[in-house]
């Protein structure tokens, strides 16, 4: 019969208020990755790749900082 492996304990919900937040789930930074990514592709091959690849670059960077200032906002 295998050993039992102990799991964590659970946290009293008093030390989930006052301990750190971590940001909520975003698909943000994967867009982001790849707006940089055709941005470098844009380089090697055409400047339309580049214009499309600053174009989600910027657009997901924004929607990021939007999305985490209404985390900061909710929480204070």
């Amino acid at each position: 019969m295998p050993a039992e492996v102990p799991g964590p304990e659970p946290v009293p919900a008093a030390a989930h208020e006052e301990g750190e937040h971590l940001p909520s789930p975003s698909f943000w930074p994967f867009l982001l990755a790849i707006g940089v990514a055709m941005s470098l592709v844009g380089v090697i091959t055409k400047p339309a790749v580049v214009v499309i690849g600053l174009v989600i670059l910027l657009g997901s960077l924004g929607g990021w900082v939007r999305d985490a200032r209404r985390d900061y906002r909710a929480l204070h």
